[in-house]
């Protein structure tokens, strides 16, 4: 006659008065997030506080330059991450067609932009072609600053807020007009902990 019996050590059995016991029962390991959510923070940068004005941002940079084209222009901005980076491409977009310096911050004039994309390049194209609109049709605003409130790189979308003035011929000096923004050899490159990004646009 075989009888079974559970233990507090695993299952027992009894068969020919010998005594059978099993391998005491694996304890079910709980399954660590830590390195799945650390590998999924590489890819998306976290948002950042919204600023009340222009004044909560920190001080101007110029991280950008402006680089030859066979027949355009090419933008090419850095920081050290790629909301950085996004920002000062903004900003470069609009000292091509004004001198900044003429600029100033009306805070009523604040304007607020959200953009979508499907993948690193399209967002970015996205968030300057906005911007881009913003100036030409809608608002004339021209941005002195921006601000990326939030970067969200798993459902490529941005939020950010562009700090400038409307645009005035009798006061700021006009440069080259921006017919569009291309994606023709557009790059997001990371190297040494710097994000570097080049855009061409069609003038």
């Amino acid at each position: 006659e075989r009888i079974g019996r559970p233990t507090s050590h695993g299952f027992s059995m009894e068969t020919g008065g010998l005594e059978i016991k099993g391998l005491p029962q694996r304890k079910k390991r709980k399954r660590s997030r830590g390195r799945k959510n650390e590998e999924e923070g590489k890819d998306k940068e976290h948002p950042s506080s919204e600023p009340t004005s222009s004044k909560d941002l920190d001080p101007e940079t110029k991280d950008y330059e402006y680089l030859d084209h066979v027949a355009d222009i090419k933008f090419h901005s850095w920081g050290k991450d790629r909301k950085k980076a996004f920002e000062q491409m903004v900003i470069c977009m609009f000292s091509y067609m004004t001198e900044l310096d003429k600029v100033e911050i009306d805070e009523k004039a604040t304007i607020k932009v959200t953009v979508k994309g499907h993948d690193e390049d399209s967002l970015l194209f996205a968030l300057l072609d906005e911007f881009l609109f913003r100036f030409s049709v809608d608002d004339c605003l021209v941005c002195r600053r921006c601000h990326i409130t939030k970067i969200d790189l798993d459902y490529w979308t941005i939020e950010a807020l562009g700090f400038g003035e409307k645009f005035s011929l009798q006061k700021h000096p006009q440069g080259t007009e921006i017919k569009a923004i291309t994606k023709h050899d557009m790059k997001i490159i990371e190297k040494d902990g710097t994000v570097h990004v080049y855009v061409v646009v069609d003038i």
